[in-house]
């Protein structure tokens, strides 16, 4: 859009936009039926540009189109997410069911961020300086008959880089003779088609691994609220190293109580402080979001691919 579509009206363009989009879809992809996302920006929304026109004149029997009108400026981030759930309700994607099972866990992830993450009302200093080399110390004076416990409480898709810290973890592990208890939020029957699948991907590469997931939480999208159920496990089998990867700030282990070691590796240089500030060690990795982008696979970690080379030494 440029300055004469603010005043007039971008819907020549929109609907240009989506004709080329269905002609493409048609012509590369070739499948029975295809979902098309309109979503809104800060001038289009602003102006009250009709995101639905595309929908009453493009929508056909292989073709639904669904429009999400938000922008940035409407709040909370996760605000964004239940406007498009509430979309694809209305296009009878999903069913009223799995809408308020989205909304509630979408309500719970702006609570940890606001309390415990990324949304904390203060400024969070970025550091790219974390305690890897504290956290490979610890590992190397585990002594015989310690107990760790791996957990994995990831968001979505990022569980393909997440898991990667806990496979390398196993294997070390496992060359000291020392016992591992791991945790996931992998359930492969919870969640919209693509959230199952990504479980199941990494539930496959566990196995191949030889990696037995004693306990499942969850599935990937409910990592907000599966922290407490990750608290009552840790109480129940104790440990005395406990590493939680992914989303560690939603895993309360101030309430484990006890001697046990803590270790939180998350995404983002912003998240190391409020990390620490729960966790003994905070450890972060790099542009999580974008090393998962498209995968289907377990992609390598920062953390693991050090702990593999101290482990081959």
């Amino acid at each position: 859009m440029d300055e004469k579509d603010f005043i007039f009206g971008g819907s020549e363009k929109l609907e240009n936009t989506v004709r080329y989009v269905i002609d493409y879809l048609r012509r590369e992809r070739k499948k029975k039926r295809y979902i098309v996302g309109i979503v809104g920006t800060c001038p289009s929304m602003i102006i009250g540009e009709d995101l639905h026109l595309p929908s009453r004149r493009y929508s056909q029997e292989d073709v639904t189109l669904v429009p999400v009108e938000v922008h940035s400026g409407m709040g909370d981030n996760t605000l964004g997410a239940i406007k498009a759930m509430e979309a694809c309700l209305h296009a009878g994607l999903i069913d009223e069911e799995e809408f308020e099972r989205q909304k509630y866990i979408l309500k719970k992830a702006t609570e940890v961020e606001r309390k415990r993450g990324m949304a904390k009302d203060v400024y969070l200093k970025p550091t790219y300086e974390d305690d890897l080399e504290e956290v490979i110390e610890v590992f190397k004076n585990l002594e015989e008959g310690a107990r760790v416990v791996c957990v994995l409480n990831a968001k979505k898709e990022t569980g393909y880089l997440f898991a990667h810290p806990l496979i390398e973890i196993n294997r070390y592990m496992r060359k000291r003779g020392i016992e591992v208890i791991n945790i996931a939020n992998l359930d492969p029957n919870v969640g919209l088609k693509k959230i199952r699948e990504d479980a199941r991907n990494i539930l496959r590469e566990y196995k191949v691994r030889n990696i037995d997931i004693d306990y499942i939480t969850g599935g990937l999208d409910e990592y907000p609220i599966t922290g407490e159920r990750v608290i009552d496990i840790l109480r129940e089998v104790g440990g005395d190293l406990v590493v939680v990867s992914g989303v560690p700030h939603a895993v309360p282990v101030e309430e484990i109580g006890g001697d046990s070691i803590t270790v939180g590796i998350s995404d983002g240089p912003r998240l190391y402080h409020p990390i620490k500030e729960i966790y003994h060690y905070s450890v972060i990795e790099l542009d999580a979001h974008a090393k998962v982008l498209g995968r289907r696979k377990v992609v390598k970690s920062r953390f693991g691919e050090v702990l593999r080379l101290i482990a081959d030494k």
